[in-house]
């Protein structure tokens, strides 16, 4: 009997559990129908919550009770939804969901702030996110076009700045972390962007992220981050193809006008676009062509993508050219189950060539390079990125773990055929034999005469004296041996002297003739040989790892990372770094409105055999590595109404290129400073996003107060240098010591440390999209930026430099102000995009102040009685013309405030082929936001896509 109760018991339990409710289906995206991973379905019964998440194919299953029930449907970015159900007893219910993303842009999902996905109104920080149509809309060549319309955003030869953080340092260290999926796009070594890896045909979304983000990110986050995020597949197949075609237009001054008409048949450029001999023959302008493809797709349980981008650009300056081939993908493998596992790699190649100038030729010929500046960059780059991603649903937890293998090798190569001696001697009005036979004359005669009007002045310390009779005794001698030179034809001869005194061996300067070999060395500088080519390889090894717990609203999250690069190069010498760190950060969201971030992050970094880069002294003690905070909090005031605050310390330490590069370049040189430190700081916000939307119009403002404060901030410097010391020469006593030595003089830049820099203002932004019908829609962004940067010991820098008496002592920069180099005031930005049925009109308007002060060798604004050693130097330098117009005339015509224009037109033929026309500088302002950086003229850009 009871044996008969028992099995009757299991029976029963065993009816039971086969009698159990369910509910089961998928759920999609309403708009593009593809499945939604991660969809909370969840449900109350006495009080207790219950539920699941859907699976990589949007399927969810979940047990319920007998009767009436409310599942609830709820996804970061979408809108939930309610479904009442009645469910019989053994009832399975099957029922498909389809949700829609929220409306309202307060509910763009980010991962950049919190390196989780959160909503933008939920952030403590200030953020600016670019959608893929936006990014389409606008100039196809790099991403940078797009970034430039962001309010608060600025690139600066190509090197990004948010909110004043960074000046200019020809690229090289930035302090803006820019990250394609997680992963930082610096270039190891240097800390440069090279803007050809941004791959554009896949871009999905651009998070920037503004104020210091060293917490989470690490060196580099000092200014704010600019994380790229590229498209993932869907559960339909897509292509697309992009081909676009620019056309530089003629200069404002037609002097700056270096082509003719014939300009591509005689090989005159370094990069020949692939349609240039054949279809674009008749356009006699420089022009850049290229063509993107993409691909993605699901098969099976992967997801796969790639994509190829071949691009070239002949430059609307000579030399300054850019040709890339870069091919990429990505596969990830989505393993069934009940935990959400995906893992694969991301496999990247670019084949680059690119030039550039930072010193032109003269002001009338403001698109032509000086002959200091001939260098150009071609190398290749590989990436391979495996990654693991597991995450439990039922306990809230995700651990991520992402790789990355990197390897660099370029070389420096010259963007232009320099000139030859006969020809610069033919300019000048002499040739190779009066010149030698003058030099003879000169080494077998009496050179007291040329010395006598110096010796006296010299002697007494009169260094003026001493400048006024070289300049005197130069302009009676000069003009009788070179009667038809120009400055720009003196920086010729001077830039072909310092190649042909240079070891073609070593790079160093050392060839110097003697009264011996003077006619040998002439004739071997006249076929010189071929400089040794020097690759650069760069290797950078990268683990990081990511743990996420949740709990209920609160997020917590901790990671290690770690990086080594290795570098045989040339330029900087071999050197091996390590870098590790650990970061922990806390959120948490209160009485739905109020959400609150703390983070900390320990940083060790070494170079070499010095272990203690990041050394900071903690309760008196020195500890090796370098501690960051951050924190910051949001509050909800009604309806789309949020207040936030942050503070957040950062730093960056410089890279191997601003520490150790020596490198001659066409004349000018950058000199090594390995004693240069780390830069530190940190950055305070004040912030206020409020929603609106009234009737069709719906957007959000933004206004925000900051203030940023930099110790040993990295700027970068130009002056004369002693080539044996590779130290600056900062009097004349130094050039004394540098003849004695029999060293050589050069021209160049290295980096060094502001001891405190300070950057407060206020951005006013607005955001949003107005519905006129149906058919038509308006979509609009407009901001504007105040800034007040200021070196915080410029009174004390003022005093010292007033006393300074020595012609050489190099001033630090152009003025006497209180503010940093390189930076405006003001910028207003609005960008305004139309659209009506299958057309669409849109413009980018942008205003801003005069740049504030530059570099002192570049400029001197000071006021003064006499001429001084470095105005002549300038001369020389940056050129001056027949009729004494030189940089310093030019700069205080142009240095004004000025406002440029783009307009773009588009039309979709049909759902998968559209057309778009834009024209970039339409009134064809001559701008510039440093010296001898004359920005492109009016440029007219045909584009065409398609996708299926």
């Amino acid at each position: 009997m009871k044996n008969l109760i028992f099995c009757l018991c299991i029976l029963c339990l065993m009816s039971f559990k086969g009698w159990a409710q369910k509910v089961e289906g998928y759920v999609y995206d309403a708009k593009t129908n593809e499945p939604l991973v991660g969809v909370n379905v969840i449900y109350q019964v006495k009080g207790e919550t219950k539920g699941v998440a859907s699976d990589v194919n949007g399927f969810y299953e979940v047990s319920v009770p007998a009767g009436g029930i409310e599942l609830t449907f709820s996804f970061v970015g979408y809108t939930s939804q309610m479904l009442p159900l009645v469910v019989n007893p053994r009832e399975v219910v099957k029922k498909d969901v389809y949700l829609k993303m929220e409306a309202h842009l307060l509910e763009d999902v980010v991962i950049s702030a919190g390196r989780f996905e959160q909503k933008v109104s939920d952030l403590t920080v200030s953020m600016d996110v670019l959608k893929a149509d936006a990014i389409l809309r606008q100039d196809p060549s790099d991403i940078t076009a797009t970034l430039k319309t962001i309010p608060g955003v600025d690139i600066n030869d190509k090197q990004p700045s948010i909110r004043g953080g960074s000046g200019w340092t020809y690229g090289v260290g930035a302090r803006s972390l820019i990250l394609v999926d997680g992963l930082s796009v610096l270039t190891p070594g240097s800390g440069e962007i090279n803007w050809n890896t941004i791959p554009m045909e896949n871009i999905a979304q651009v998070e920037v992220l503004k104020g210091a983000s060293s917490v989470l990110y690490g060196s580099s986050a000092l200014n704010g981050v600019i994380h790229i995020r590229t498209a993932r597949p869907g559960l339909v197949p897509k292509t697309r193809v992009n081909a676009y075609l620019g056309i530089y237009g003629g200069p404002a001054n037609s002097d700056y006008q270096w082509w003719d008409k014939g300009f591509w048949k005689e090989g005159k450029y370094q990069v020949e676009p692939f349609l240039r001999k054949n279809v674009f023959s008749g356009i006699r302008n420089p022009i850049y062509e290229g063509i993107d493809f993409s691909h993605a797709r699901r098969i099976g349980n992967f997801d796969v993508s790639g994509g190829i981008n071949i691009f070239s650009d002949e430059g609307y300056r000579q030399g300054d050219f850019n040709r890339r081939v870069r091919v990429g993908g990505n596969i990830t493998y989505h393993q069934p189950g009940k935990n959400m596992v995906n893992y694969g790699a991301s496999i990247h190649f670019l084949s680059n060539k690119y030039g550039d100038f930072f010193i032109w030729r003269s002001p009338n010929q403001a698109y032509r390079p000086s002959p200091f500046t001939n260098m150009g960059r071609e190398g290749n780059q590989f990436q391979l990125a495996p990654f693991y991603n597991f995450t439990n649903p039922d306990r809230n937890i995700s651990h991520k773990v992402r790789g990355r293998f990197f390897y660099r090798a370029d070389n420096i190569i010259q963007t232009i055929e320099p000139p030859t001696l006969p020809d610069i001697l033919s300019n000048m009005g002499t040739n190779v034999n009066e010149l030698a036979g003058f030099i003879s004359e000169v080494q077998n005669g009496d050179w007291t005469k040329y010395l006598k009007p110096l010796i006296g002045p010299a002697l007494t310390g009169n260094w003026q004296g001493v400048v006024d009779g070289l300049v005197e005794e130069a302009g009676k001698l000069l003009p009788g041996i070179f009667p038809n030179a120009t400055t720009a034809d003196y920086c010729d001869l001077i830039a072909w002297g310092m190649n042909a005194l240079k070891d073609p061996e070593t790079g160093k300067m050392n060839n110097i003739p003697n009264e011996e070999n003077l006619i040998p060395w002439l004739n071997n500088a006249l076929n010189p040989v071929e400089p040794k080519v020097y690759t650069d390889k760069f290797y950078n090894y990268y683990l990081d790892y990511q743990f996420n717990k949740r709990w209920g609203n609160a997020q917590f999250t901790a990671g290690l990372t770690y990086e080594q690069m290795r570098t045989t190069s040339h330029t900087t010498g071999d050197h091996d770094s390590d870098n590790a760190a650990v970061f922990v950060q806390f959120d948490d969201k209160f009485f739905d409105r109020l959400n609150i971030s703390l983070g900390v992050r320990g940083e060790y970094y070494r170079v070499d055999d010095h272990k203690r880069e990041a050394e900071t002294k903690i309760f008196g003690y020195k500890v090796p590595f370098q501690p960051v905070f951050r924190g910051g909090l949001s509050y909800k005031l009604a309806d789309y109404s949020f207040i936030r605050a942050s503070f957040g310390q950062g730093y960056r330490y410089p890279s191997l290129t601003e520490k150790y590069a020596r490198k001659d370049i066409g004349g000018v040189g950058v000199y090594p400073s390995p004693d240069v430190k780390a830069e530190k700081g940190f950055n305070a916000e004040l912030g206020f996003k409020q929603g609106y939307k009234f009737g069709g119009l719906q957007g959000f403002i933004d206004i925000a107060g900051f203030y940023t404060e930099y110790k040993n901030m990295i700027e970068f410097r130009f002056g004369l240098f002693d080539n044996g010391e590779n130290a600056m020469l900062n009097s004349m006593n130094d050039v004394l010591k540098m003849i004695m030595a029999q060293n050589s003089l050069g021209i160049g830049a290295q980096f060094y440390n502001v001891s405190k820099a300070r950057i407060y203002g206020t951005e006013i932004s607005t955001t949003g999209v107005y519905a006129f019908h149906p058919n038509a829609l308006l979509t609009y962004n407009l901001g504007y930026v105040f800034i007040q940067p200021e070196d915080a010991d410029y009174k004390e820098k003022n005093a010292r430099e007033a006393n300074y008496t020595d012609p050489l002592q190099m001033k630090e920069k152009s003025n006497t102000s209180r503010y940093l180099k390189y930076r405006q005031k003001h910028t207003v930005k609005a960008s305004f995009d139309f659209e009506w049925k299958r057309l669409s009109l849109g413009t980018n308007l942008q205003w801003k102040s005069k740049t504030l002060a530059v570099d002192y060798i570049m400029l001197d604004e000071r006021v003064k009685e006499n001429r001084e050693l470095m105005d002549y130097v300038r001369g020389i330098l940056f050129g001056t013309e027949r009729d004494g117009y030189n940089m310093a005339d030019y700069w205080r015509e142009h240095n004004k405030n000025y406002f440029i224009m783009d307009v773009r037109a588009g039309v979709k033929v049909t759902q998968k082929v559209q057309f778009q026309f834009l024209v970039n500088n339409l009134l064809n302002k001559e701008y510039s936001v440093r010296p001898m950086a004359v920005a492109a003229p009016r440029t007219f850009v045909m584009k065409m896509g398609l996708s299926f």
